[in-house]
């Protein structure tokens, strides 16, 4: 909430990037991690090129936002993708590149809420290991990985995992949301409920947990002027199954 990551500057990065009015701005956002970067980046690379392909999206600008650990890597990834693309570092440009995207492609993590906030929808996807994800089919109790999507409890984002983390599931549901306004608005609509629970436009979030402590060791009460934290969603737990096990018909997908 106190980030700033919804108050960047869209037409500011469109100009520096040569972006028209016309061009489409797809956030790519592989992770922060090297083993993330290494099994995400070659997806959506390919992913891209089905959307380039598409007459329908017309221009497209790749925006990459990426942390310095990773940077080199993420700059030797994308030399070659099929379409512009602009890596960027740092808040302000990460928040820049939001404002001006039209949608996102994002590794699953805490930049789900970044993008909440920020209001650009977005498809979730994620690949680890094989052995990985066969041990984590067996522990996850979770429908959900998307921090969006666990706090409705219902698929608000899309979520292509493991087997589904593929170039012709990614390419249509990125197509879905730059073209269909009515997804985008419902998406997004889903997103404000998000920024309100996390307590957007309420008083600012460290001030509240300050009160909190403050009250909690005597040193003064809570403060008649500050906003009540907002009820949290009325959810039931989910309910405790495993994920399944990857369709026969996905069996030969690349790893």
């Amino acid at each position: 909430i106190e980030s700033g990551i919804a108050d960047g500057d869209g037409a500011r990065f469109r100009a520096a990037h040569g972006a028209g009015p016309d061009t489409r701005v797809l956030a790519v956002l592989p992770g922060s991690r090297g083993g993330e970067v290494r099994r995400l980046l070659p997806v959506f690379g390919r992913t891209l090129g089905l959307l380039a392909a598409d007459p329908a999206i017309g221009p497209l600008l790749a925006a990459v936002p990426t942390v310095p650990h990773v940077a080199d890597r993420v700059r030797s990834a994308v030399v070659n993708w099929p379409v512009p693309t602009v890596v960027v570092e740092g808040e302000a440009a990460k928040a820049d590149a939001f404002a001006a995207a039209d949608a996102a492609l994002a590794a699953s993590g805490t930049v789900a809420l970044e993008l909440a906030l920020a209001r650009v929808p977005a498809v979730i996807a994620y690949r680890v290991h094989p052995l990985t994800a066969r041990l984590a089919r067996r522990l996850i109790r979770v429908r959900f990985a998307n921090l969006v999507n666990l706090m409705h409890d219902r698929a608000v984002v899309p979520e292509l995992l493991q087997e589904a983390c593929r170039p012709d599931t990614l390419a249509p549901a990125l197509t879905c949301l730059l073209l269909d306004d009515t997804v985008r608005a419902a998406q997004c609509a889903a997103y404000g409920a998000v920024a309100a629970w996390l307590g957007e436009g309420a008083t600012a979030p460290s001030a509240r947990a300050a009160a909190v402590v403050l009250a909690a060791a005597g040193a003064r009460p809570w403060p008649p002027d500050a906003d009540p934290p907002p009820s949290p969603p009325d959810l039931l737990p989910p309910p405790a199954v495993a994920l399944p096990e990857p369709a026969a018909a996905t069996s030969s997908a690349p790893t």
